[in-house]
């Protein structure tokens, strides 16, 4: 439930959690930052209950034609569990107007994995982000394609060196949840696996199972909500044909998204196969001049295909069929 909370701002709960999204987090700034919210007639400020319990706090400020978000921060005992994405679209569902925000470097990603558009600005000689989430239409009346085009925009990221520790993390969860003896290998492949090269920040994790292993158990181990499955007629790949996702959360991204593409390591004439986006990865890594140019390309795309998905990827065919040609020295 989201409801007005501008009367519990001595609310110990809310003051902790209004501290998470604040550059000064101290007990003073804080009983300022009441007052002020007490003085503004036209701040408002919002909680997120849940079982009782007030677990994400939303500050904001309705003008004539959009909703400015103030600050918007989350327990730490409930992060990463959509409880952002869902005070946003509780915003967009009461308003109905264009929300906006504003945001350093460290948060920007939060407002691009709920599909605001974002520009970099330069305020008290520093990097901020103008954060858009433009209302075209009432939520009522979104088909579930545009939905999900809202939710799931295209996002480019700079390099973050938290990526492989990501790619790190699920490795080890697979081999918990399957057992290693059904695994031939597991890669970390995709933009997030070469160094310095902007990428939507998504790991694309290559899981190579044996050819004696159980799809059945597999699927069984890689279960929702956490893991969606796709197979065909979704995602025809190579054979076992399955691809995992992760991190997507009703209300957009989670702050970790995966990719869990399944295969077998051999072909159907028994032959050890090196996959083309491992060629591709390498060749990158190799050759960074090259990857200077797929930065290039991928930031020029995102320009026209940012609400679609499939388009963005078709668009950056040629260019990575080009390159992986070259890797393989056909």
């Amino acid at each position: 439930m989201f409801c007005d909370i501008k009367d519990q701002l001595d609310n110990p709960t809310v003051r902790t959690i209004m501290a998470a999204s604040a550059y000064d987090p101290s007990p003073q700034a804080m009983e300022q930052k009441a007052v002020e919210f007490r003085r503004h007639e036209s701040w408002q400020i919002y909680g997120w209950v849940e079982n009782d319990e007030i677990v994400g706090v939303c500050g904001f400020e309705v003008h004539k034609d959009y909703v400015e978000i103030l600050n918007i921060a989350v327990a730490e005992n409930i992060r990463y569990h959509g409880v952002g994405g869902k005070m946003i679209t509780a915003l967009w569902k009461k308003y109905e107007m264009t929300i906006e925000a504003e945001t350093d470097d460290d948060a920007v990603d939060f407002y691009r994995k709920r599909g605001f558009s974002t520009t970099a600005t330069q305020k008290y000689g520093v990097r901020r982000w103008t954060c858009v989430l433009a209302a075209l239409k009432s939520l009522d009346q979104e088909t579930d394609k545009e939905r999900q085009a809202r939710i799931y925009p295209v996002i480019l990221s700079e390099y973050n060196p938290a990526w492989p520790e990501w790619y790190a993390e699920e490795k080890n969860n697979l081999e918990r949840l399957m057992g290693t003896e059904n695994i031939a290998r597991i890669s970390h492949f995709g933009s997030t696996s070469v160094p310095g090269l902007t990428a939507k920040p998504t790991v694309d994790i290559l899981l190579e199972i044996k050819d004696d292993a159980n799809v059945s158990k597999l699927i069984d181990a890689l279960s929702s909500p956490e893991y969606i499955c796709l197979n065909p007629p979704d995602m025809p790949t190579p054979p076992p044909h399955l691809m995992f996702l992760k991190g997507y959360l009703p209300t957009g991204f989670a702050e970790k998204v995966y990719h869990i593409h399944v295969r077998y390591p051999r072909d159907s004439a028994n032959h050890a196969v090196i996959w083309d986006e491992l060629y591709f990865r390498d060749y990158l890594i190799a050759h960074p001049e090259t990857a200077a140019e797929y930065a290039v390309l991928k930031t020029k795309l995102h320009k026209d295909f940012e609400h679609n998905r499939d388009g963005y990827t078709n668009a950056k065919t040629a260019f990575i069929r080009e390159v992986t040609e070259k890797a393989r020295g056909l």
